[in-house]
């Protein structure tokens, strides 16, 4: 089955001045991304309400700039709930997200390979 790729380096490459800055963007989302994963399944699982919104308020910034707008859409709104609901609201929709994140954070690595 075929999906659509999720890296978007559109915004990315209009916001780096060279190459080598968008690697460093790269290199610097891609830990982000794989962190704040670990960090929002974390909380979840423990009810640190806290450590879940700071960690989707990091990938919430970093998303327009690395990935389709659908997704990085999904985070702010995803955010925005994280702030408002209860944490059963919040892994409600976050849960339908993680394979979208996991592939993305797969498409960043292949890119940082090359």
């Amino acid at each position: 089955m075929f999906t659509p790729p999720l890296l978007d380096l559109t915004r990315a490459q209009e916001f780096a001045l060279d190459a080598q800055q968008l690697r460093e963007l790269m290199v610097t989302f891609e830990q982000s991304l794989a962190d704040e994963m670990v960090n929002i399944q974390a909380g979840l699982s423990t009810g640190d309400v806290l450590k879940v919104e700071y960690a989707l308020h990091a990938l919430k910034g970093f998303m327009p700039l690395f990935t389709t707008e659908g997704l990085a859409q999904a985070m702010s709104d995803l955010y925005q709930t994280s702030r408002e609901q209860p944490q059963d609201v919040i892994k409600s929709i976050f849960t339908p997200l993680v394979p979208s994140l996991n592939q993305l954070l797969v498409e960043v690595r292949a890119w940082l390979a090359l």
